[in-house]
Protein backbone atom coordinates (compact mmCIF):
# COMPACT_ATOMS: atom_id res chain seq x y z
CA UNK A 1 0.00 0.00 0.00
CA UNK A 2 2.47 2.52 1.03
CA UNK A 3 4.77 1.58 -2.46
CA UNK A 4 1.10 2.33 -4.10
CA UNK A 5 0.98 5.79 -2.20
CA UNK A 6 4.83 6.44 -3.46
CA UNK A 7 3.48 5.81 -6.81
CA UNK A 8 0.74 8.32 -6.81
CA UNK A 9 3.16 10.65 -5.25
CA UNK A 10 5.54 11.07 -7.85
CA UNK A 11 2.97 11.04 -10.53
CA UNK A 12 1.64 14.15 -8.89
CA UNK A 13 5.24 15.56 -8.18
CA UNK A 14 5.15 17.33 -11.27
CA UNK A 15 1.29 18.70 -10.61
CA UNK A 16 2.76 20.10 -7.13
CA UNK A 17 5.72 21.79 -8.72
CA UNK A 18 3.79 23.63 -11.17
CA UNK A 19 0.87 24.72 -8.55
CA UNK A 20 3.87 26.13 -6.10
CA UNK A 21 5.52 28.04 -8.48
CA UNK A 22 2.53 29.93 -9.48
CA UNK A 23 2.14 30.67 -5.54
CA UNK A 24 3.99 33.88 -4.86
CA UNK A 25 7.37 33.35 -3.27
CA UNK A 26 6.09 34.82 0.26
CA UNK A 27 3.65 32.30 0.60
CA UNK A 28 6.05 29.77 -0.01
CA UNK A 29 8.41 31.27 2.38
CA UNK A 30 5.73 31.61 5.20
CA UNK A 31 4.96 27.76 4.61
CA UNK A 32 8.51 26.56 5.32
CA UNK A 33 8.55 28.99 7.65
CA UNK A 34 5.48 27.30 9.49
CA UNK A 35 6.91 23.41 9.38
CA UNK A 36 10.12 24.60 10.84
CA UNK A 37 7.93 26.07 13.87
CA UNK A 38 8.25 21.75 15.19
CA UNK A 39 12.02 21.44 14.40
CA UNK A 40 12.95 24.64 16.05
CA UNK A 41 11.18 24.12 19.63
CA UNK A 42 12.23 20.69 19.75
CA UNK A 43 15.80 21.96 19.38
CA UNK A 44 15.63 24.80 21.81
CA UNK A 45 13.91 22.11 24.49
CA UNK A 46 16.71 19.93 24.18
CA UNK A 47 19.34 22.78 23.75
CA UNK A 48 17.93 23.99 27.71
CA UNK A 49 16.82 21.07 29.23
CA UNK A 50 20.00 20.51 31.22
CA UNK A 51 20.66 23.00 33.40
CA UNK A 52 24.59 22.50 33.62
CA UNK A 53 24.61 23.67 29.91
CA UNK A 54 21.61 26.20 29.72
CA UNK A 55 23.65 29.35 30.13
CA UNK A 56 26.05 28.45 27.04
CA UNK A 57 23.10 27.31 25.28
CA UNK A 58 21.17 30.62 25.31
CA UNK A 59 24.60 32.65 24.71
CA UNK A 60 25.22 30.42 21.50
CA UNK A 61 21.75 30.75 20.45
CA UNK A 62 22.10 34.76 20.98
CA UNK A 63 25.57 35.26 19.66
CA UNK A 64 24.50 32.72 16.73
CA UNK A 65 21.14 34.60 15.96
CA UNK A 66 22.35 38.18 16.43
CA UNK A 67 23.73 38.32 12.93
CA UNK A 68 27.29 39.39 13.63
CA UNK A 69 30.07 39.05 11.39
CA UNK A 70 33.73 39.24 12.02
CA UNK A 71 36.46 39.40 9.87
CA UNK A 72 34.12 37.75 7.21
CA UNK A 73 32.65 35.14 9.32
CA UNK A 74 29.27 34.53 10.16
CA UNK A 75 27.66 34.51 13.60
CA UNK A 76 26.73 30.87 13.54
CA UNK A 77 30.44 30.21 14.20
CA UNK A 78 30.96 32.86 16.82
CA UNK A 79 27.86 31.71 18.77
CA UNK A 80 29.60 28.02 18.98
CA UNK A 81 32.84 30.03 20.51
CA UNK A 82 30.98 32.19 22.94
CA UNK A 83 29.47 28.94 23.74
CA UNK A 84 32.29 26.70 24.00
CA UNK A 85 33.68 29.49 25.98
CA UNK A 86 31.02 30.02 28.55
CA UNK A 87 31.52 25.77 28.81
CA UNK A 88 35.00 26.11 29.71
CA UNK A 89 34.31 29.25 31.86
CA UNK A 90 31.56 26.88 33.96
CA UNK A 91 34.01 24.30 34.02
CA UNK A 92 36.62 25.57 35.97
CA UNK A 93 34.04 26.78 38.91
Amino acid sequence: MAGLGYIVLGLLSGAVTGFVTLAPGVLVEAVAGLALIPAFSGAIVAAFERVETREAAAVTFLASASGLALLGISGAFWGLIAGGAVMVVRGWR
